[in-house]
């Protein structure tokens, strides 16, 4: 720390030190912050990534071009993305030019931009990858927000973790951080519901699977319109960080008052900006807990390293750690990976869904209005489907005897882009997400003798599937080939598959929490279910990688749940002096008025996602 200077933004600030320091700012990092700042506290954030949007943290698919052709969003994802951890084999070239550079020893191995010497090919997640920039993954995320599978009567964990034994407390707890998490990122499943390509979809599965409860996809968005009481636009408002943070980066509203007439407190988001090391105090003697004292921030662009205050952020352990049994602050960090298993088909509609378009004897009269437009307006169009009509958004519910996540849809992915011999309206895109159990030995470990593009230790792969849930994989994909046959013939190069370990990007279990009166969760566990790290008084960990269980649904909404705990746990430190989590202390419920906020319309905070901000329409 020694001849460090002290980072400029506490000068620019006047604030010697800040209340929260939070490391990223995808969504739950903005949710953090959200609720910190509006209860008075003073936050500062770190990004290591720009802000690339005209919003801070917004979806980048609002663009008008993706709107219009979702296909073109998938060089934007592929952009976005950056693999984690790839395996190298020889620099050798054997047709390369003589005169041209090599190695003067041929084992040797590349190793930038995420090349990795120490990965092996057969227990990599080989499309793992993570998005640097304000906003996170939220910026290109399909917005999928379903809530995980709860225990059975028989109180066997499916999906949702356990956080309290009691089942009705438990169930309680969970409905009361879903519907605050629902109502913060903006859930819908009705945005859709005039989209003529979602209801044949949705209506040929519902005939078909009359027991399973087929409906809409719950998604993070809403239909615009063209002006206040007018008509509903073709296209939807896609929700990202910038709807968590809402009004936090407005001018006028740095100093706005909660409904306790709070005024917000200070906040500060550095982007480009590294955290590269934390600083814990010496163990208290008496509760053998520590305390995060600084943290060592770079900034990226001037290449310029700052000590600061902090009370967030979390360790890693290194290959050096593990090898020689070294003492670990976490010793669970990064194990316990619970991947998903993720298959994936896509169909061209049956000539006689298609066909149907135009049979108005059963339809709305929307339908036959938006039909009859198109047809007038593209007359040597040979399908009936109007050009802007929505894409399907289609779910059958994970269930005890089916416990997988389906998304019945058309989006775009870093994948299964349609391409120029078929039209995109009468593609259907099927994935598939299963449930792997996470094991001490599926790991990430950090390579302190290699440095990742970012200068940080370069993270290895250690992941291998487990026995267990591997007859549901199959049972899995058997049951999408049986979806996707009632709606249309595969399309060629994307008939039925599973896909590279990592691409559903729902990376979990390496952070898991774990309840304290639970001996083998406390064992294995890197917090307890406020987010607060064992034996520190002041270290919280946020995210996907949270969730302890094994489970295939799309994680955010359970994280962005975790966080509004997390977020009043911090709260309540603040005003007292901070302790390390107790695993003998009760945990406890959270109180509805810190959420009260998310279901109160005349509160001042009330996410009210319509009226945000206004479509953009001139500099």
């Amino acid at each position: 720390m020694a001849g460090l200077p002290l980072h400029r933004v506490h000068k620019d600030t006047g604030i010697d030190q800040f209340d929260v320091f939070i490391v990223g700012s995808g969504p739950i990092g903005a949710l953090y912050a959200r609720q910190l700042v509006d209860n008075g506290h003073s936050v500062i954030m770190t990004e290591i990534g720009d802000q690339d949007t005209r919003v801070p943290g917004a979806h980048k698919k609002n663009e008008i071009e993706y709107q219009k052709d979702i296909d073109r969003f998938v060089r934007v994802i592929q952009g976005a993305l950056a693999t984690v951890s790839i395996p190298v084999s020889s620099s050798v070239i054997p047709t390369l030019d003589p005169s041209a550079w090599r190695a003067s020893d041929p084992e040797q191995k590349l190793i930038s931009n995420g090349r990795n010497p120490f990965q092996k090919e057969y227990n990599n997640l080989g499309a793992q990858a993570v998005t640097r920039g304000v906003g996170g993954m939220s910026t290109h995320w399909t917005c999928a927000t379903p809530e995980l599978l709860e225990r059975d009567a028989n109180e066997n964990v499916y999906e949702r973790p356990v956080i309290y034994q009691s089942v009705h407390r438990d169930n309680a707890e969970w409905e009361l951080l879903y519907n605050a998490a629902r109502s913060i990122i903006g859930t819908s499943t009705t945005e859709y519901a005039k989209s003529i390509r979602h209801n044949i979809v949705l209506k040929t599965l519902q005939d078909h699977y009359k027991d399973r409860k087929v409906q809409p996809l719950p998604l993070a968005c809403h239909r615009l319109r063209m002006e206040e009481g007018s008509a509903e636009s073709p296209y939807v408002q896609w929700h990202a960080a910038d709807n968590i943070f809402g009004d936090m980066f407005d001018p006028a509203k740095k100093k706005k008052k909660n409904a306790q007439d709070v005024e917000r407190g200070e906040f500060v988001l550095l982007t480009n900006t590294r955290c590269t090391k934390l600083y814990p105090g010496q163990p208290n003697s008496s509760s053998d807990s520590s305390s995060i004292k600084f943290a060592e921030v770079k900034d990226l662009l001037e290449d310029l390293l700052y000590p600061g205050s902090s009370t967030n952020s979390g360790f890693g352990g290194t290959r050096e750690q593990l090898e020689h049994k070294e003492e670990q602050l976490i010793p669970n960090l990064g194990r316990y990976i619970t991947e998903q298993p993720m298959c994936f088909c896509q169909v061209v509609m049956k000539q006689t869904l298609v066909d149907d378009v135009t049979n108005f004897s059963d339809k709305p009269v929307w339908w036959q209005k938006a039909v009859e437009d198109h047809k007038e307006e593209n007359p040597k169009d040979p399908i009936p489907i109007p050009l802007q009509d929505g894409e399907p958004q289609v779910t059958i519910p994970a269930s005890y005897e089916r416990p997988w996540h389906t998304q019945i849809h058309r989006d775009a992915f870093s994948y299964g882009e349609a391409g120029p011999l078929v039209d995109s309206r009468i593609v259907v895109d099927l994935r598939f997400f299963g449930r792997q159990m996470g094991c001490e030995d599926n790991r990430i470990i950090f390579e302190n003798s290699l440095k990742d593009p970012y200068g940080m230790p370069q993270p290895t792969f250690e992941y291998e599937p487990t026995p267990q849930f591997a007859h549901e994989c199959s049972n899995m994909m058997n049951d999408m080939t049986d979806v996707a046959q009632k709606l249309g013939g595969y399309l060629p190069g994307s008939n039925p598959q599973f896909m590279t370990p990592g691409l559903a990007l729902h990376l979990a279990g390496t952070t898991r929490l774990g309840r304290g009166d639970v001996e083998e969760e406390y064992r294995t566990s890197v917090a307890d279910y406020n987010s607060q790290v064992w034996k520190f008084d002041n270290l919280y960990v946020g995210g996907n990688g949270l969730i302890r269980t094994a489970f295939g649904a799309n994680p955010t909404l359970t994280s962005m749940c975790f966080a509004i705990r997390g977020a009043h746990k911090i709260h309540q430190d603040l005003k007292t002096c901070p302790k390390a989590p107790n695993p003998e202390a009760p945990l406890q419920n959270t109180p509805e008025c810190w959420v009260s906020w998310t279901n109160n319309i005349d509160d001042p905070n009330f996410p009210d996602h319509k009226r945000l901000r206004k479509p953009h329409r001139q500099v």
